[in-house]
């Protein structure tokens, strides 16, 4: 049973991968046996999460790409077939948020969160979808929010955008399952990193943990495993589905 979750001989693209939970996610795939490419424009941050892959065993590469721009994502996604001469998983971690009264939020920044969050996953899904079809065989995963689902204050552009992610997800699943890809998405909760940890204090986070039945936060480590099955073979009859890593957040009502 365990081979199922054996992703030796695979190949990941992980956007997003130089921090947070993309990192973590790259750090579990290589850990499962994949050949992990990380994504992303900081060169410096993509190094790092290459350099902790190899110092535990395992193959990794780093790939520039700017979800913003559709010929950038063009030349990574080729830039990374051409290293093991395909891309058997995906994952899409890029993001951005606004913390913004929504009447205030300009059409800039309304459209740099839709456009990283939302625009840039299709971007990227499109590219990488291509070549799973030639391949005739891939696992997409997209990264969701609890935004996804309920309403965050101050967030609409960030909500609104990964709200689309879900219709996206389900949308490019039912397209690519004849051809043999599985597309799904992970809906985290509230994990501690590097980015957000300064935010996690007080009111807030007295306020968050008690809205999780679990009362803490997630370590980074603990969303690898779900994206660990996604990718593999003993995920094969699972798409269209988001899946909640949230210590029971989006159970939990009045």
């Amino acid at each position: 049973m365990m081979d199922s979750f054996s992703l030796k001989g695979k190949t990941a693209l992980v956007v997003g991968g130089g921090s947070g939970l993309g990192q973590a996610i790259a750090i579990g795939l290589a850990g499962a046996g994949a050949s992990v490419i990380v994504s992303g424009r900081d060169k410096a941050r993509l190094g790092a999460t290459v350099n902790m892959i190899k110092e535990k065993g395992g193959a990794s590469f780093a790939v520039q790409m700017d979800v913003l721009d559709s010929a950038s994502v063009t030349k990574g996604v080729t830039e990374a077939v051409d290293i093991n001469g395909g891309i058997d998983i995906l994952v899409y971690s890029a993001g951005a948020h606004l913390k913004k009264p929504t009447l205030e939020v300009t059409d800039e920044e309304w459209g740099r969160i839709i456009d990283t969050n939302l625009t840039g996953a299709f971007r990227v899904c499109r590219a990488v979808g291509a070549q799973m079809v030639r391949q005739g065989r891939g696992k997409m995963i997209n990264i969701a929010s609890l935004g996804s689902f309920v309403a965050l204050k101050d967030a609409a552009a960030y909500t609104s955008s990964k709200a689309g992610i879900v219709l996206l997800t389900k949308n490019l699943a039912v397209e690519l399952a004849p051809s043999g890809i599985q597309v799904n998405a992970i809906a985290p909760g509230v994990f501690k990193t590097s980015l957000n940890e300064s935010v996690l204090v007080g009111e807030r986070l007295e306020r968050i943990l008690s809205n999780t039945p679990m009362k803490r936060l997630g370590r980074v480590e603990e969303i690898a495993g779900t994206a660990v099955f996604l990718s593999s073979s003993a995920s094969d009859f699972i798409t269209g589905a988001v899946i909640p890593v949230d210590g029971g957040f989006l159970a939990w009502g009045i």
